[in-house]
């Protein structure tokens, strides 16, 4: 199999395996730290993103390794307490769905390889993803304790992200490269 052919699978595996972005509203009664670290690893739409997040940020390299991870979870944060204070967002669960798919894309695209648009990119999908599940955490959770877990299992699938990006890079090299 061509690098390109092994690139093209790899992406178009990405877009396609995509799901409707489910926060899961209502089912987590008395919520604390375990359960807000369960819950990204509950739907494929959470998986897709926060893995994709951390495959981006290696794709970039240098400091973007950390940097576009930490600016996502300081903007899920963020968009998390917005909607706990009442805040509102227009278009939550498009740009949510968008956010998988773009991701993948920039992952792909040789000019994507800015650290500042990798950060401008994972702190606005960030603040979206963060937004939708500080509206629809369960009325009775432990708000700092849910959070906290929540953060913890985005950042570890983050750090997973980032091993895969570093193994494709061994294994195909950088995208561009699998194009010449």
């Amino acid at each position: 199999m061509s690098k390109i052919t092994r690139l093209a699978a790899i992406s178009a595996a990405i877009a396609l395996a995509a799901t409707p972005a489910l926060a899961h509203p209502g089912h987590l009664a008395g919520a604390g730290f375990l359960d807000g670290a369960a819950h990204p690893l509950g739907g494929l739409d959470h998986l897709i993103a926060m893995v994709t997040v951390g495959v981006y940020g290696a794709t970039i390299g240098g400091r973007a390794v950390l940097a576009v991870p930490g600016a996502f979870l300081a903007a899920m944060l963020a968009g998390g307490l917005f909607a706990l204070t009442g805040g509102e967002l227009p278009l939550v669960e498009p740009t949510i769905y968008a956010s998988t798919v773009v991701l993948a894309l920039l992952c792909v695209m040789p000019m994507s390889r800015n650290g500042l648009i990798g950060v401008v990119f994972a702190a606005g999908f960030g603040l979206f993803h963060g937004f939708a599940h500080g509206a629809e955490m369960p009325a009775d959770a432990a708000a700092v304790g849910y959070a906290a877990g929540f953060l913890a299992s985005t950042a570890g699938l983050h750090a997973v992200g980032v091993a895969i990006g570093y193994a494709i890079h061994r294994l195909i090299g950088r995208p561009e490269e699998a194009l010449q």
